[in-house]
């Protein structure tokens, strides 16, 4: 008797969701991160969720990714884990077919977390500080932009793709270039004394997911 009661009330949920006006968007994605070499990164997979506004003409939603990046450096390649978390404003472009394109800027942070880079006995102790400090974890804010179109299958359910960039500020980067190596080469890896720096790079986002609107 009692699942026949809770059958019932979860159908007649499901009814009166369907019933009420469009309040409100929640997205399930899957995404695929091209990281900037310049923050001893590669590429990496991630799974997110959005949710707000973002159908209106003018709207608005918040972000959450994770990824998974390998953070390379010389020698040793660790996994980290990537955390983008942005408000958007949105603008969709009223079409009256079942492609809608829209455009966007937000405003977040992404985090990326700790590893703890292999280095080899007797490493020498300002080379040890350059890794440790760009294996350390970093927050940084993120200003972004990218667009994409939402593609309705039905009056509440649409696939929706989206291209985005994020330009990440002040990212500990591990330096190195041409002449760098070269004497690296002759000298030994001493020669990465003082060459962290901070500086912005960029993030690139392709996903593609499922919107519903409640």
């Amino acid at each position: 008797m009692k699942k026949i009661i809770y059958y019932g009330l979860g159908c007649a949920l499901a009814i009166a969701l369907l019933a009420v006006p469009v309040q409100a968007d929640l997205s399930v994605f899957v995404a695929t991160v091209a990281f900037d070499k310049d923050a001893n990164l590669d590429n990496g997979q991630g799974i997110g969720l959005r949710w707000g506004r973002s159908s209106d003409i003018i709207g608005g939603e918040t972000s959450l990714l994770i990824a998974r990046p390998e953070r390379q450096l010389p020698g040793t390649a660790e996994t980290a884990t990537a955390i983008f978390y942005e408000g958007r404003l949105m603008v969709n472009i009223p079409t009256g077919g079942p492609i809608k394109p829209f455009a966007g800027i937000g405003l977040g942070r992404v985090t990326i977390t700790s590893i703890d880079p292999t280095l080899p006995d007797g490493t020498d102790e300002a080379v040890a500080s350059a890794f440790n400090a760009v294996a350390d974890g970093q927050s940084n804010t993120t200003i972004s932009y990218g667009g994409g179109a939402n593609y309705s299958l039905n009056e509440r359910l649409s696939l929706r793709a989206d291209i985005r960039q994020y330009s990440v500020l002040s990212v500990a980067s591990l330096v190195q270039d041409a002449v760098t190596d070269a004497v690296g080469d002759a000298v030994g890896d001493a020669v990465l004394e003082g060459r962290v720096k901070d500086r912005t790079v960029q993030y690139n986002e392709l996903s593609l997911g499922l919107n519903f609107k409640f």
